[in-house]
């Protein structure tokens, strides 16, 4: 058996350095490309299951890369990202000025 992992798509987020966690950001541009690129990777690969957690970015690059697979993404919240808590949506920088002592 073989287990391949696959990050989700590029979100704005991501492309600004924002600390995301468990914010319902969609995939940019760039992300959707990547993950229609994944798709083409897996293709080689007879894949039995698709798992994907249930954030809107995860979910999106599933749902990407199953149509393209001919398979159906199963949500698991058990796969989510960890809740950042206060830091959610801010930049290193906006951290360390909220939060100077830490």
């Amino acid at each position: 058996m073989r287990l391949i992992l696959i990050r989700h798509g590029e979100t704005e987020w991501n492309a600004t350095l924002r600390y995301m966690g468990q914010a319902a950001v969609p995939l940019n541009d760039t992300g959707r490309a990547q993950a229609r690129a994944a798709a083409e990777r897996l293709r080689r690969y007879a894949a039995v299951a698709l798992y994907t957690s249930d954030l809107v970015r995860a979910a999106e690059t599933a749902e990407i890369i199953g149509a393209a697979i001919g398979l159906t993404p199963r949500p698991m919240p058990e796969l989510r990202e960890i809740n950042v808590g206060q830091w959610e949506g801010l930049t290193p920088e906006e951290l360390y000025r909220r939060f100077p002592d830490h």
